[in-house]
């Protein structure tokens, strides 16, 4: 048994201050103690100096590009059409493929994220997924050129989605974003009935050009997929914006996760919301910054009230696979969205949105979500300072 404490403790629900948190041998908390501030010694207490937040959840990520750490320059790639061309030319499977695999989860662990949200289009970090102690719910990513691949496209993906549940993984089959999945995949994708209600991840509104290719099959997004060999002929693109146009085949009652959303309006968070109440949406913002050298409009989206998760995306397009990181993005950028508020999005937000708020997320009696202790706090403005650490207490 542990008795643990620190300044604050932010169980994703409340704030407590000086609290005390109880767990037992295997990590689950067992009870949590509001103190009013006011702590007594009590027997084998361990007291920190800084806050105590839930392990976080990690709602995008793509492990199997680890390999792919600074390959691409973010100084001279254009936006998201630039960086696609840039992958696609020089994504390979280096020998050492599963080391760098095994190195970036190491690295999450040590970083306080207890589950994550994983892309694969290959089952190279399957093994690896397996023997973790982090919680994945894979995301079997589907796309392909035109609609003469769908049938081998589908194919590979449901192969995948069986070799993950002979290894009791959780996992879905999901379209990459709108402009790469032809309609008769995407009605394929949608259609199939793994379970009642499934976890779908989707790309979305990461560039300008992703609505005019969407809108008018032009601009640079479009030429980028032209010249790699995309038949636009083959995609219809039902709705006025690629928001819609993934909205348009998908399930209401499935979660929907939409990732990055850097061009969402106010006119898409409606759109969304009123499509259905499973909506999540995910912020990955040192991506954007690398990629697009722009953020969404993250303010916008929690005066709206909506739910709100982070990820971290690959080493394709970033130097780190840090929640905590992301989140002093964000507190560097807009300092006006409360700490509390940054931390219900990393952790009990990303819970519901994968479906293990059961166990992960929050603080509270039953669970075992992980303990993070983050030092050198900011208590003047109770937020982040630009020296945040983490270390992980359970």
């Amino acid at each position: 048994m542990r008795r643990i404490s620190a300044e604050y403790i932010f169980t994703g629900k409340e704030i407590l201050k000086r609290g005390i948190i109880d767990l037992n041998e295997k990590g689950e908390i067992t009870k949590v103690t509001d103190t009013g501030g006011k702590i007594s010694e009590r027997q084998s207490l361990e007291f920190y100096n800084g806050v105590i937040v839930p392990g976080f959840i990690n709602t995008h990520c793509h492990l199997e590009l680890s390999h792919m750490k600074g390959m691409i320059d973010n100084k001279t790639v254009k936006g998201l059409p630039g960086f696609i061309d840039e992958i696609i030319s020089k994504r390979n499977f280096p020998e050492n493929l599963q080391e760098q695999i095994q190195k970036a989860d190491k690295e999450m662990q040590m970083k306080g994220i207890v589950a994550v949200g994983d892309i694969s289009n290959t089952g190279d970090s399957f093994t690896i997924k397996k023997n973790s102690s982090i919680y994945y719910q894979t995301f079997i990513e589907a796309f392909t050129v035109n609609t003469e691949k769908v049938n081998e496209t589908f194919e590979q993906s449901e192969r995948n989605f069986h070799k993950l549940k002979q290894m009791n993984l959780s996992c879905s089959i999901v379209p990459h974003a709108a402009y790469t999945v032809p309609d008769k995949l995407y009605k394929m994708i949608s259609g199939f009935k793994n379970e009642k209600y499934k976890i779908i991840s989707v790309h979305n509104q990461e560039t300008p050009s992703e609505d005019d290719l969407v809108k008018n099959k032009t601009g640079a997004l479009a030429e980028v997929l032209k010249k790699k060999g995309f038949n636009l002929k083959d995609f219809s693109y039902p709705g006025n914006s690629a928001l819609e146009t993934n909205l348009y085949y998908l399930n209401q009652k499935d979660n929907i996760l939409l990732i990055h959303n850097t061009f969402s309006k106010k006119t898409d968070i409606e759109f969304a919301e009123q499509f259905s109440e499973n909506i999540y949406w995910v912020f990955c913002p040192l991506s954007n910054l690398y990629i697009e050298q722009t953020l969404p409009n993250i303010p916008l989206f929690f005066k709206k009230g909506v739910k709100t998760c982070i990820g971290t995306d690959s080493y394709a397009s970033n130097t780190e696979l840090s929640i905590l990181s992301e989140l002093k993005a964000i507190v560097k950028n807009y300092p006006e969205i409360p700490f509390e508020q940054l931390v219900k999005s990393a952790t009990v937000n990303g819970a519901k949105a994968l479906k293990i708020d059961n166990k992960f997320g929050s603080i509270e009696p039953g669970k075992i979500p992980g303990i993070n202790l983050i030092s050198k706090f900011d208590y003047n403005k109770m937020t982040l300072s630009p020296d945040s650490s983490i270390k992980v207490l359970a």
